[in-house]
């Protein structure tokens, strides 16, 4: 890999840091300034929505998370994206908490260096079984893309 590649792979990194802190502080604000204004968040519970909603649905539900990243792979084609396992934890605003495994892949718009696409891949059906029987709020459509 050159200069380039790495140095876009360890942006690409840092990136993904800001947002986990930022998402991990519920700092809206700050998670703004990581995506471009047109970007796109793609979810098992949520479909295709836009930054905004996906994380006002997000925090309206969920009191903290809790996140663990055991490996951050990098694209062998694509320097501008990288993906996140992820193991979080999430405490729902009923007070009950609720594991989840899966992976993130973030899009980066190397222009202007934010994340133009995040797409969220694990299993569902556990998450919503648990939100059904909390009556916890259910999937986003009405702010759908």
């Amino acid at each position: 890999m050159d200069n380039e590649g790495q140095s876009t792979v360890m942006k690409s990194a840092e990136l993904c840091e800001k947002y986990q802190d930022a998402l991990s502080k519920k700092d809206f604000s700050a998670i703004q300034t990581l995506f471009t204004s047109d970007a796109v968040i793609k979810a098992p519970i949520s479909g295709a929505v836009t930054v905004e909603c996906f994380h006002a649905y997000l925090f309206c539900n969920t009191k903290k998370t809790m996140a663990k990243f055991p490996n951050v792979l990098k694209s062998r084609y694509k320097f501008a994206s990288i993906t996140m396992q992820f193991s979080y934890t999430l405490f729902i605003a009923t007070g009950d908490a609720i594991g989840l495994d899966g992976v993130v892949a973030f899009e980066v718009d190397e222009s202007v260096g934010k994340f133009k696409r995040m797409t969220v891949i694990y299993d569902a059906s556990d998450l919503r079984r648990f939100m059904d029987n909390a009556g916890v709020a259910g999937p986003i459509t009405s702010l759908s893309l």
